[in-house]
């Protein structure tokens, strides 16, 4: 019920808005994940209408193998067809991603979509322990959530689609001994990982995995599998544990987390400052654009007016972002 209300809320706060962030409209700047792009690519060209856009694309699922990778270049190819005039740049969250996608010609630049959380929703909570790790992960069959059975205090928290209604049975039957809750809503991330000890980042491929940057704001370790995807990008050895792919690796991780010796505002500000690179990375791209365009813009003093979470991409943030930067559907 909770799931249903927010997503009406949001729906109706929004409206028809298309998942496509307007950072510049002169020149014509917009950015948004490769995949909803795609998705409504014939309405966002639409929208763009005679424009010479700069499209900056995210990528919500890796694209670290060739086959990844070569499908990436046959969608960018028909936008070009579609649009000549565009100019993309793919923003990858691994040196690997950079070197497959910029290994087919296409523009690639190392920039991790978790640099751009605004940390300013994430903070330190002092409040009781309750268990020694939480798992923020939808119920699903790729976030492996059996990895975790060796964790005697754990928190789940996820939703799960009606087709995956079976495996969401199954894990509630795998862990009777863990507390579960349907839905965090954002502003309510930090308070809910502050309740745990370290957090969990299970599965072994999907895109950069948001939640694995936000466990870190909160300042709290976490216990990772090697994955494809990128998430591990701000990720030191003190404060996030490489476990291998079973329950008992898992679970000695989150023993050896426990025993953290930074400070919650030690891996915070760690955190932080691993972003710092990237966000460097997009304004040059940015003042790059706008020096070719021949915009007088300084793009690192501007930032505080164009910077919003997540650049307002798949998530909620509320009716400035829909009245003032994301692009419309035409009547």
């Amino acid at each position: 019920m909770i799931a249903q209300t927010a997503k009406f809320i949001k729906q109706l706060i929004q409206g028809d808005a298309l998942p496509v962030y307007v950072i510049f409209r002169e020149p014509t700047v917009v950015i948004s994940y490769f995949e909803d792009f795609i998705t409504h690519r014939d309405a966002i060209l639409e929208a763009l209408g005679d424009a010479k856009p700069h499209l900056l694309f995210q990528f919500g699922w890796h694209r670290e193998t060739p086959e990844r990778a070569a499908e990436v270049a046959r969608e960018a190819a028909e936008i070009s067809r579609l649009c000549p005039s565009a100019q993309l740049v793919f923003l990858c969250n691994s040196e690997r991603e950079v070197a497959l996608i910029a290994g087919l010609g296409l523009r690639a630049e190392y920039c991790h979509q978790n640099a751009f959380l605004d940390e300013g929703h994430y903070r330190i909570y002092d409040r009781p322990v309750k268990f020694d790790a939480v798992y923020l992960a939808r119920i699903t069959p790729f976030k492996r959530h059996q990895l975790a059975l060796g964790v005697a205090s754990l928190r789940l928290i996820g939703d799960h689609s009606p087709q995956e209604a079976a495996y969401f049975a199954e894990v509630m039957r795998q862990f009777p001994h863990a507390s579960w809750k349907r839905k965090v809503f954002s502003r309510f991330v930090s308070r809910a990982i502050c309740e745990a000890r370290c957090g969990l980042c299970l599965s072994a491929e999907e895109g950069a995995m948001f939640v694995s940057a936000e466990y870190l704001l909160s300042g709290r370790p976490l216990v990772s599998t090697r994955n494809l995807g990128g998430r591990d990008a701000f990720f030191e050895p003190t404060y996030a544990y490489i476990a291998d792919d079973s329950a008992e690796a898992v679970r000695e991780g989150v023993e050896a987390m426990k025993r953290c010796a930074l400070t919650p505002a030690e891996i915070r500000q760690r955190t932080i400052a691993k972003f710092r690179p990237h966000r460097e990375r997009m304004i040059a791209i940015l003042q790059d654009i706008c020096d070719r365009a021949g915009v007088k813009r300084d793009a690192a003093a501007a930032w505080p007016t164009y910077f919003t979470h997540k650049f307002g991409l798949r998530c909620f943030n509320g009716p400035r972002v829909r009245l003032t930067r994301i692009l419309k559907r035409r009547k």
